[in-house]
């Protein structure tokens, strides 16, 4: 049955779907049905013969949201949903780059770098230059070259501030850098974003070309479109003028990697014949909810003004869990969450707990883990990050593009074939001499001083080479791998090695040869390159498990886009969220509207934690509640606390001085210290007994002076002693 596209829509959405007459901004506030006014104006565009089903580009901020506007636009117009150009800038971009990157001196087999894979190539130049990093890590100054890209900058056109030696190294690497990606026929995720530009540039009739093919182009999530973003999409959409761009600057949190607020708000001054339309009726949380994210959102100055309303009940006050320690903040919300589950028959899958930091996790697993709470982690591990996977994609990628030589010297000598680092050291030399590829240096392996035992181990890798590529010819993509992972004797080697460990790996592997039979069979023409950009191009949420009934536990970042039914916001202490390394009015303003979407998770109940102090770099600080806290108008919010494992609550104004004692029965909290005052006797492990004499600080971070009998008097940390 096919859907009619105008059906099932309130006034505003109906509007903003049925408007044709060129450029046009919708400001969809958090829950306001801005998939759905998405699908339905596509849809429309395709049954009403505006556009052609194959001349609409909808580009998405996740390859799931990707797949799910596919699946629901399909419902309206059946088969014709497959013609149309629907993904993330990146595979939309990946997409050109695989037909037209020729033009750029590149090979259409190019290998798409992750971090790790920057990492690698960044220390081998690194290495090979002798540059001096002076204590500077590999990691920032690919963050620092990220964010030039991210901002346009060439390595021609940056120009260090004078007497910073940071960006003086930066100067240096960045074109080594940019060289050696060239020279392995490789991008970074960076690079999918800017070479279409300079295709666009060098090659004026690419751009006449995409121009014709995307003749309507519609932007979710506008807010966090970076500068070379905005630029692909004006291009593209400045002859016709048929723009679409949907979103809420209130969610605009990502401008550490390059996302620009400015877009969506001075969308207008770029296209100042755009029709503006705002969607402000909110479908998914209560109105106390909604209350309380706007009374906080408010506060930001740089904003389109918008008021998030519902037809839904005022719903339960927001719950303000005050904590002695990280420790019991945690102890508490997995309380909280047995209760829920007790009293209002929820399953695990109905919350979501958020932090800020990924450090926050270690704690909550302990306390989950001991309280038989089943979690999922959003942005840990993934899969194909695992050492095994990555090992075999490695292997995928050589195949692909002889020239990564990233990825070769990761196989090189797995499994374990006598090709030792002075083998690969000796390698690498002749390769930079010779200024060719890894692969290229392998198969001049007479020409080196090596041992007959380590040519022959590289003669013998280089015909295993040789042989699998041969049979990637004749074989179809699935058949391909599963001869591979035989051909590399991958399975004999993890079952010699033996445990538990090896065991998973096996598991991990045969997984991945799932996922490609599963890839094989919903992708028309599938084929090892496209494989390998699918998998380069997953982000955490691609791949999470929605159905999976587990508690799950995120950065409030990675929650963008995610409903819960209850949601925990924790660390809300003054440093940690808001974060205290950056405290402009800009930086506030976006941490704001950080909290901001965590709020706007929830579908029916909140629960904000804090702790009076909290174990930071090895010391207990005191930590203030969160400025943020204040913002939500105090008759939303109630607090509770918790005694011997049992909730009992009372609606009061919470402060830090009438914080209850916890006991920690039946919360699985460890043993609590005795706490070192003026005069408490002390034992330390060396200095033996001693009297404290004063205290700078309070919990085990404090400093205390003692007066040992042995030695005299010492200042020693209060977690390094133990109360008589």
């Amino acid at each position: 049955m096919i859907l009619d596209p105008l059906r099932d829509l309130n006034p505003q959405q109906k509007s903003a779907v049925e408007y044709l007459d060129g450029a046009q901004l919708i400001f969809a506030g958090a829950g306001s049905g801005k998939t759905k006014v998405l699908t339905h104006k596509i849809a429309f565009l395709i049954k009403s013969g505006a556009v052609a089903p194959q001349n609409i580009l909808a580009v998405t901020f996740t390859n799931k949201a990707a797949q799910e506007l596919r699946v629901r636009v399909e419902k309206f117009v059946g088969k014709q949903a497959g013609f149309m150009h629907i993904g993330t800038f990146h595979s939309i971009c990946a997409r050109i780059l695989r037909k037209e990157i020729e033009h750029l001196g590149y090979s259409k087999y190019f290998s798409i770098y992750d971090e790790s894979d920057q990492r690698q190539l960044i220390k081998k130049v690194i290495s090979d230059s002798n540059i001096d990093l002076e204590g500077f890590l590999p990691k920032n100054i690919l963050s620092r070259i990220s964010y030039l890209k991210n901002w346009l900058t060439s390595p021609e056109n940056f120009k260090p501030r004078p007497g910073n030696r940071f960006e003086y190294i930066v100067k240096e690497l960045y074109p080594l850098y940019q060289k050696a990606l060239k020279r392995s026929n490789a991008v970074d995720f960076d690079d999918l974003l800017l070479l279409p530009l300079e295709l666009f540039d060098e090659v004026p009739g690419l751009l006449e070309k995409y121009r014709l093919r995307y003749r309507y182009i519609l932007i979710d999530e506008y807010q966090d479109t970076n500068k070379p973003q905005f630029l692909f999409i004006d291009l593209l959409a400045k002859k016709h003028r048929n723009l679409c761009v949907v979103g809420d600057d209130d969610q605009s949190i990502y401008s550490w990697r390059g996302a620009n607020i400015e877009n969506i708000l001075k969308f207008d001054a770029q296209y100042p014949e755009c029709k503006v339309f705002k969607l402000e009726q909110n479908y998914r949380s209560t109105n106390n909810i909604l209350k309380a994210a706007s009374g906080v959102v408010a506060n930001n100055i740089n904003r389109a003004k918008k008021e998030l309303w519902s037809r839904k009940s005022d719903g339960d006050l927001l719950i303000k869990i005050e904590a002695e320690s990280d420790y019991d903040e945690a102890a508490r919300i997995a309380a909280n969450i047995r209760q829920e589950i007790l009293k209002k028959k929820r399953t695990f899958k109905d919350f979501a707990i958020f932090y800020r930091t990924h450090a926050q996790t270690r704690i909550f697993e302990e306390i989950l883990r001991r309280n038989d709470i089943p979690y999922n982690i959003i942005g840990g591990v993934k899969f194909y990050e695992r050492k095994e996977i990555k090992d075999i994609l490695a292997y995928f990628s050589v195949f692909s593009n002889p020239k990564d030589d990233v990825s070769l010297r990761r196989i090189l000598n797995f499994p374990p074939r006598g090709i030792g680092k002075q083998t690969l050291s000796e390698i690498d030399a002749f390769a930079v001499k010779k200024q060719i590829t890894l692969l290229e240096a392998l198969n001049h392996v007479d020409f080196l001083e090596l041992s007959q035992r380590s040519k022959k181990a590289v003669l013998e890798f280089i015909d295993m080479i040789k042989r699998v590529d041969d049979s990637k010819e004749k074989l179809a993509f699935e058949e391909w791998t599963r001869i591979i992972i035989d051909e590399l004797g991958l399975r004999s080697y993890f079952k010699k090695q033996g445990g538990e460990e090896s065991i998973q790996r096996l598991a991990n592997i045969d997984e991945l040869l799932n996922d490609i039979s599963e890839f094989c069979m919903t992708v028309e023409d599938a084929n090892l390159e496209a494989y390998l950009e699918k998998v380069s191009l997953l982000a955490n949420i691609d791949v999470w498990e929605e159905e999976k009934n587990t508690v799950s536990l995120m950065t409030l970042h990675s929650a963008k886009g995610l409903e819960f039914p209850v949601v925990f916001i924790c660390g809300l202490n003054q440093g940690l969220f808001p974060l205290d390394r950056n405290n402009s009015e800009k930086a506030v303003e976006e941490e704001r509207r950080l909290f901001y979407v965590g709020l706007t998770r929830a579908m029916e109940k909140i629960f904000l934690s804090s702790a009076q102090v909290r174990n930071r770099a090895g010391e207990m600080q005191y930590l203030p509640d969160s400025m943020f806290l204040s913002e939500i108008p105090k008759e939303l919010i109630e607090v509770k606390s918790l005694r011997e494992g049992v909730i009992a609550s009372k609606r009061r104004q919470y402060s830090r001085r009438n914080t209850s004692e916890v006991a920690y029965q039946g919360t699985d909290m460890p043993t609590r210290r005795k706490t070192a005052v003026r005069g408490s006797i002390v034992s330390h492990k060396i200095f033996g007994v001693g009297k404290v004499m004063e205290v700078n600080g309070m919990g085990d971070g404090a400093k205390l002076r003692i007066n040992f009998r042995s030695c005299g008097t010492k200042v020693i940390v209060a977690k390094f002693v133990q109360v008589k």
